[in-house]
């Protein structure tokens, strides 16, 4: 599963490095002597902490995030890198609750196995 993360980045010059926070994940930042290097270096950190967390937050939308005096950027996160590959698994559902969780899931924007994903992952983690 794929997510991307928000980030605001902080231009450089040729004295200081580019600098770049991860606002949804406190504590999580980057830098990078050349422009080219910033996404590949805050990804790596946002791997990093994520590896570090029980949970794994939702990102932010682009619109809740605080840019003034930053340049806003996108990371595009595999979660895969953390959690594994996908397997695919038989389980058996009544009908009716199949129909609540797949119009539960649409209105989240998630196909099924996205939603389910997310609930156990919320369930296991209260």
């Amino acid at each position: 599963m794929k997510i991307q993360y928000p980030v605001l980045i902080e231009k450089g010059d040729k004295d200081t490095a580019w600098g770049v926070i991860v606002p949804d994940l406190p504590g999580c930042f980057s830098a990078a002597d050349k422009q080219e290097d910033i996404l590949d270096n805050v990804r790596e950190a946002i791997l990093l902490h994520l590896e570090a967390l029980d949970n794994i937050p939702e990102p932010s939308s682009l619109d809740k995030v605080n840019s003034k005096g930053f340049t806003l950027g996108l990371v595009d996160i595999d979660l895969t890198q953390i959690q594994g590959p996908s397997k695919r698994i038989n389980v058996t559902i009544p009908a009716g609750v199949l129909a609540r969780i797949d119009a539960a899931a649409n209105a989240k924007g998630e196909n099924r196995s996205q939603f389910l994903t997310n609930a156990a992952i919320e369930r296991i983690s209260s």
